[in-house]
Formats: C-alpha cells, structure tokens, sequence
C-alpha cells in the first residue's frame, strides 16, 4: 500500500429499534443529521463530512472499547436516554474501575467487601464477650497458691505401705 492511500472499509450497523431505546435513539440521530447532510448544496462538501462524521464514531468508540468494553456498552447504552448531559455521563463513569479486571471479579471483590462489613459488629461483640469473662473470672476465683517444686503432693501413708512390702519382699531373697 502506497503512503497517503485511502483504504474504504465496509461496516454494518445493526439496530433494533424495537427492542433498544438506545438503538432507536441512535435511528432517529442518525436519519436527522443525514438529511441535514443531504440538504447541503456540495455534493463533495457533504461526501467529505459524511466520511468525517463515520471515521470519527467508529475511531472513537473503537478506542472506548479497547479501553474499557464495559464503559464503553454503558455509553452506548445511555444513549437511549434522550434528557441526558455530558456532566451527568461524565459523573456517572468517574467511579468506574480503570483496570482491565472483567466484572465477575469485581463483584466478587464487592461481595467479600460486604460480608467483612457484617462481620465486624460480630466481631466487636465476640471481643467484648471476651473481655466481660476475663474481668468475671478474675473476680470469682482468687488464683490458686502456687507450688514450689511444680511436683504433686502425695500422702506419706499412700508411699508408705508399697514400701514396706517391698522390704519383705526384699528379705525372703527373691530378687
């Protein structure tokens, strides 16, 4: 292909009027400006407009797809709302995500985000459970007096009598 040469690429642009505000929006736009278009007295000014008007809508809305499909089908979309201003639209995609995340795991993001939200008057309670059983524990038993050597105590007759038999035992030489 030679610089400076014009390639012509054939689009189609289904709607249906029927079934989408939006795409009978876009018809009704799209018959007005082309009888504005055809109202002029050069055919090549208008040929030339004409071109301008398509390039620019599929350049652009091409670029908003790449950037971000789902912004850009919002777009399309509010198309069909005919009372709708630039300020408003603009408000309305600020708070969307600017990453090339795909929805289901932003809204699996929002779902923990929501559940963490529930959980934590849960988990202020549960820590203040905890608190009121420690303080009631520390006022309801004094702590138990501590044992020097950590050994158990046993009853001098419980040793005692296992040790005699085994002095008798010791004295008849069996072992």
């Amino acid at each position: 292909m030679r610089k400076g040469q014009i390639r012509r690429v054939n689009l189609s642009l289904h709607l249906t009027p029927d079934q989408s505000r939006a795409d009978l929006r876009a018809m009704q736009q799209l018959q007005a400006w082309h009888q504005s278009m055809s109202q002029s007295d050069s055919v090549d000014d208008t040929n030339m407009e004409i071109r301008a008007f398509h390039r620019n809508v599929y350049l652009a809305g091409l670029q908003l797809h790449l950037l971000d499909p789902t912004l850009c089908r919002h777009v399309a979309e509010s198309l069909g709302r005919e009372n709708l201003t630039l300020a408003a639209l603009l408000a309305e995609v600020q708070p969307q995500p600017q990453s090339d995340a795909a929805p289901e795991p932003l809204a699996e993001l929002q779902k923990i985000r929501e559940e963490i939200a529930a959980l934590r008057p849960l988990m202020e309670q549960q820590k203040l459970a905890l608190q009121q059983l420690r303080v009631a524990a520390k006022t309801a038993s004094p702590p138990a007096p501590e044992r020097g050597s950590g050994q158990e105590e046993v009853a001098l007759s419980d040793v005692d009598a296992p040790t005699q038999k085994m002095q008798k035992v010791r004295q008849k030489g069996i072992f």
